[in-house]
């Protein structure tokens, strides 16, 4: 499959939420109504209050009334659920395997850990309804006829309407669809978000930190051993990792080591993937040279010739024989069984924009993609940019200048 499609997959899996916003919190009884402020050093960010309104009704107590659903809240300890996820990513991290892929295996988000709380919610709400002899019928009094015996008191609007929508959903389907943090379960939070997802990346560094030191150590070489002047370059074309900042021998037997199969491609993706989030203002890419890089990149994955190769000339390139690069590309494209015949059309735009992009500038004017990162007792570390994701190994946990360092 293109690098193309692999783009537009890691796009849709990109979307993923904050696994650490609570870490530092005891139980929910214990933090019901305290705010978890996230450090902001890292550029422009949103901010998200969950169930504001729910906030001022538990400082404004009901006296009266039936308070069924938040006596439920109280029930669930949602530390317990973010602390079984945090488990399973440690978990993941301790399984990383010996082959540097950030996405080899799966990262377990708050979002999940939330969802399960909530069922966790709504099941035992649905364990009542059932009790009823119309149990559809019981769950609309509950929450819209005030005069019914049954209706909720302590519950803002919003909050009434997402639990009446969940607890219908649990009795009609069996479970609930997503998460809404305005649930009166998550009352009195305060996420201060970003748009970077700051708790995959951090996630994806320590598993790639663990594959690498894997890598080593079955070489025997001791990764706590390496100097941290440390440095591996990727190549954007043959994605080939070179060593710099230690001696010939073990940059020799360093570089034989990482370099084996996909090693090099899937160490520049999570550069790459690192260097490019929101606030890290990296000079190690522009529009330019990640032009420059996909178009090579398409182009040889269609066609398996090198744009360097061939003669640049009148916006695209051509072979020895003359034969246009576009042409050929179009051609290939239409055997591909790697993209839908939906796409076909818009692959084929997209590498004549990409091509003629680099073309136009110039194969030789346009810096390459070249990409770094240094690697030492702590992993690795990102250079060149405002934003660095490296874990510390003695602190257990990452510097204040990364997002989401919860303080």
């Amino acid at each position: 499959m293109s690098t193309f499609i692999n783009n537009l997959n890691n796009q849709i899996q990109n979307n993923r939420s904050l696994l650490d916003i609570l870490l530092g919190q005891k139980t929910r009884k214990k933090t019901k109504n305290a705010a978890v402020r996230i450090s902001t050093n890292c550029g422009k960010r949103d901010t998200v209050t969950i169930s504001s309104a729910g906030q001022e009704m538990s400082v404004n107590k009901v006296s009266s009334g039936r308070t069924h659903n938040t006596k439920i809240d109280s029930s669930i300890d949602l530390q317990s659920y973010i602390d079984a996820a945090r488990k399973s990513n440690e978990y993941a991290i301790a399984n990383a395997g010996n082959e540097i892929n950030a996405r080899a295996v799966p990262h377990t988000s708050i979002r999940e850990a939330f969802y399960d709380a909530l069922t966790e919610k709504y099941s035992k709400l649905l364990s009542e309804a059932k009790r009823h002899s119309n149990p559809e019928s019981y769950i609309f009094q509950k929450y819209f006829n005030e005069s019914s015996e049954h209706y909720e008191t302590n519950l803002s609007d919003i909050e009434r309407d997402i639990a009446y929508t969940y607890e219908l959903q649990m009795y009609k389907n069996g479970h609930i669809n997503g998460v809404s943090f305005r649930d009166s379960l998550f009352r009195g939070i305060k996420v201060y978000g970003n748009v970077v997802d700051g708790d995959v990346i951090k996630f994806e560094r320590q598993l790639v930190n663990a594959q690498i030191s894997n890598i080593l150590s079955q070489s025997g070489i001791n990764a706590d051993e390496i100097p941290e002047t440390c440095k591996f370059t990727v190549d954007p074309y043959t994605y080939e990792i070179s060593v710099d900042g230690v001696g010939q021998d073990l940059k020799a037997a360093m570089e034989n080591a990482l370099n084996v199969g996909d090693n090099g491609k899937y160490l520049f993706f999570h550069i790459n993937k690192c260097a490019t989030q929101d606030g890290c203002n990296s000079t190690q890419v522009s529009s330019e040279s990640y032009t420059k890089y996909r178009a090579y990149q398409e182009v040889y994955a269609f066609t398996g010739l090198k744009l360097n190769e061939l003669t640049e000339k009148n916006g695209t390139y051509y072979t020895e024989d003359g034969q246009d690069i576009l042409s050929l590309a179009n051609t290939d494209i239409g055997k591909s069984d790697d993209v839908p015949k939906d796409y076909k059309a818009s692959m084929k735009e997209v590498i004549q924009r990409l091509v003629s992009g680099i073309a136009k500038m110039g194969w030789n004017n346009v810096p390459d993609m070249r990409l770094s990162i240094l690697f030492g007792q702590n992993g690795l570390k990102d250079i060149n940019q405002s934003i660095i994701f490296q874990y510390d190994k003695t602190k257990k946990g990452y510097d204040d200048n990364v997002c989401y360092h919860v303080i």
